[in-house]
């Protein structure tokens, strides 16, 4: 007969921060690895039934350190800010430290089911069975949890969804993602259990020892409806925000548009096989497609001016599909990032936010006007022919990719300005990191004539970010 352990979270929400990441991450630990658990009912033993024998709750906790499966009902993750007053307020300044508090919001019975396939013996059983009720939260102290010990998976848990440890052979379903568990090592060392977050970074480790990583194919949470605009039916704009331990550099900003383009098209390969894609910029035989730039334009926006990427806004003039969007959608259960050994931002969370025409693309980047001035480099496509100047090279590719876009540039004036920021800007995909040098970066400002309105997104790697202007009054 397995042993089941059943955590109700009344509230409706499960608040866990994952051992070894940082608070503001917004990771949501679901499941509540087995780690936790055992800690959770060696605390309950400790503070609320030291009366129980020793030798009966080691024991306990010894069969209880195999891997469970998991029921998970269905959940969505959610989050809420916090600004607090920091250090310098007593100063007399104005300045705070923002806490993310990241919960996940549990629909159904709103029932965890922890399931190990071992027998208990009579007094193992009775103890978890008192340790079970004891145990008033699990996670942060605002998950109230009423635990109970049940002999079987009840009923209404029937159409949970499972979470179980995946082999390397085993396949992952579209509806599952890949999570790290922290599990005790075998036999448990109740040594390494007791250990206090503190007395582990003492020692210069990140997880305590005694305790290993166990990977488990878990239930995707569900996700919002996303909103839509209803000023235009054609979707041209798609808006992600971007979120991590720390945001990732603006001059950052090519690998992970390159990073994100390639998740979009791994995931569309794997759904719907090769075909025409906007948001790939792909033909169904692997070219590029030559539409005129009419294919995805991948974005930052540094929203603050912090010089760090806020959202990655997905401009496609052409339109995407809704199996396109949808894409986008599944990419905000995933993390993204560039590879291993490749510089850049990694262990990102990205989120569909809004999708709809142009009217989503930032104020700055649309708006009329006859000055315009560099967001990110501006990289030619050409290298200049001999003995040309550079301002007339540089004039020259503008007025090109402009002409190529449809665009006038009558009569267009080009300056070139100092930007000390841009001197660290990635020029290159990171999977072709091992081309030729890239071309220079230029900081510029364009004026035209008359005012025209945006975006002006121009030459090498426009579509990866560099190139991007905007309105200046």
């Amino acid at each position: 007969m397995p042993v089941v352990l059943a955590m109700h979270f009344p509230w409706g929400r499960y608040h866990a921060t994952p051992w070894g990441r940082y608070v503001n991450e917004g990771l949501v630990e679901v499941p509540p690895s087995p780690w936790r658990l055992l800690r959770a009912l060696y605390s309950a033993w400790r503070v609320r039934a030291p009366e129980l024998e020793e030798h009966v709750v080691c024991s306990l906790l010894g069969a209880l350190a195999l891997p469970p499966s998991y029921r998970i009902p269905p959940y969505r993750i959610a989050h809420s800010r916090h600004y607090y007053p920091d250090s310098k307020h007593r100063s007399g300044s104005v300045s705070t430290d923002k806490a993310v508090d990241a919960f996940a919001v549990l629909d159904g019975d709103q029932t965890f089911y922890a399931v190990w396939p071992i027998e208990l013996d009579p007094e193992q059983h009775a103890a978890l069975a008192q340790l079970a009720t004891a145990i008033p939260y699990i996670g942060r102290a605002d998950s109230t949890c009423e635990a109970r010990l049940l002999d079987r998976v009840p009923p209404e848990a029937d159409g949970h969804a499972r979470a179980e440890p995946i082999g390397l052979d085993d396949d992952l379903s579209e509806r599952h993602q890949l999570v790290e568990v922290l599990c005790p090592g075998l036999p448990l060392d109740l040594d390494a259990l007791v250990q206090r977050p503190v007395d582990v970074r003492a020692t210069k480790r990140l997880y305590p020892h005694g305790t290993r990583k166990i990977t488990y194919a878990v239930p995707s949470p569900s996700q919002p409806s996303r909103p839509v605009s209803r000023t235009s039916s054609a979707i041209t704009v798609v808006r992600l925000t971007v979120s991590g331990v720390r945001q990732p550099h603006m001059s950052h900003a090519v690998p992970l548009m390159d990073a994100i383009r390639g998740a979009c098209i791994k995931i569309l390969t794997r759904r719907n096989g090769t075909f025409d894609s906007l948001l790939a910029g792909k033909s169904a035989d692997g070219r590029p497609l030559t539409d005129a730039h009419r294919h995805a334009h991948f974005l930052p926006y540094d929203a603050d001016r912090d010089g760090r990427i806020d959202e990655v806004v997905i401009w496609t003039p052409g339109g995407l599909t809704a199996g396109e969007v949808d894409v986008l959608d599944i990419l905000g259960r995933r993390g993204v990032g560039v590879p291993e050994g490749v510089t850049g931002p990694r262990d990102l969370q990205v989120l569909l936010t809004a999708s709809g025409g142009d009217d989503l693309l930032p104020d700055e980047w649309t708006r009329p006007a006859c000055r315009w001035r560099s967001v990110t480099p501006f990289v030619p496509s050409r290298y200049p022919k001999r003995h040309q100047s550079s301002d007339g090279y540089v004039h020259g590719e503008v007025i090109r990719e402009l002409a190529y876009r449809g665009r006038s540039a009558d009569a267009l004036e080009v300056w070139e300005r100092t930007n000390s920021a841009f001197l660290g800007f990635v020029r290159r995909r990171w999977r072709d990191r091992k081309a030729t040098e890239p071309r220079s970066g230029h900081a510029l400002e364009l004026e035209f004539p008359a005012p025209l309105p945006g975006p002006f997104a121009l030459g090498h790697l426009s579509h990866f970010g560099l190139g991007l202007f905007e309105a200046i009054d």
